[in-house]
This record gives structure tokens, sequence and C-alpha cells, in this order.
């Protein structure tokens, strides 16, 4: 069992199963008032979505540093977009990570069920 976050100021929503998932993603997409970013900890990953807008990004951070970061890519290289992590820190990501959301969606929903990157998306792995 993993908790999902979408808010600074709520309650983490427990999450057993991909059902939960995907109710805990309908149901952040449905309370974003603006672009936010929410997660999962799971497979030893940190793993980010973004809700709230008509484009999606994925990013994962790794528990241990002397693994990987993962970000979804395929976006236009120009542009960027304003979001709020949690709703409450503002930040900036650049518009080549911005997928279609449906996409961003299931590649969040396999590497919740299977640890695994999908192949729905085009991936960029760094180290930071």
């Amino acid at each position: 069992m993993t908790s999902g976050v979408w808010s600074e100021t709520e309650s983490a929503v427990h999450i057993s199963s991909v059902a939960d998932l995907d109710r805990f993603v309908d149901f952040a997409e449905a309370k974003a008032e603006r672009p936010s970013a929410i997660s999962v900890e799971i497979h030893g990953y940190r793993v980010d979505l973004l809700v709230g807008h008509e484009k999606s990004f994925v990013h994962m951070t790794p528990e241990d540093s002397a693994h990987p970061y993962h970000v979804t890519t395929g976006g236009p290289r120009e542009g960027g977009l304003d979001f709020w992590l949690y709703s409450w820190h503002h930040t900036w990501v650049e518009g080549r990570i911005l997928v279609p959301k449906m996409l961003a969606r299931e590649a969040f929903r396999e590497f919740f069920l299977t640890g695994r990157l999908s192949s729905a998306v085009e991936w960029e792995e760094y180290f930071a």
C-alpha cells in the first residue's frame, strides 16, 4: 500500500490498488483549480503526475540518488508551463516534457502496477 499526495494542506489518500489510484487521480483532477502536480511513492520512486491542464507529465524522483530520475518528453521545445506542486509551491516546467494527458496517466498507472517505464511515452533519464 502507498499513499497519494495532492495538497500540502490536506491528508494523503491511501492507495492499495489501481482502482484506488484511478480514483485518486480523478479526485485530484476534479479538485485542481490550476495545473498541479500530485504524487505517489512506489517502487523506490516519488512519481509525480500533472493534473488540471490539457497536457501532463510524469516525473520520477528516486529514493536512492544512485538511481536515475525519469521524465516524459515529446512536447514542443519552446515555451513552458507554470504549475503548483501539491497546489502549494509554484514552479515551472519546459514544454518539452508535456505529453497528452491520457498517455501520461497511462504511464503513471503502468509504473504503479509494474515498476517499469511505460512504452506509451518517451522518457529522458538524468542524474541530479
